[in-house]
């Protein structure tokens, strides 16, 4: 059976809003590695984020 995990990106303060504004500003190889080590073989989507990436 596999498992479902939440990620969410959250800045240190607690803000969650627009991550475009915080942070990719500062993403580095390292934030990247992280990121990727959270990442499954397979995302299970919402209905709007799921339309938002269904054209790439």
């Amino acid at each position: 059976m596999r498992k479902i995990s939440a990620n969410l990106f959250i800045s240190l303060d607690g803000v969650v809003q627009d991550p475009a504004d915080w942070h990719f500003p500062y993403f580095n190889d390292e934030m990247g590695a992280a990121v990727t080590a959270q990442m499954a073989d397979t995302l299970l989507l919402g209905r709007e984020t799921y339309d938002s990436f269904a054209g790439a």
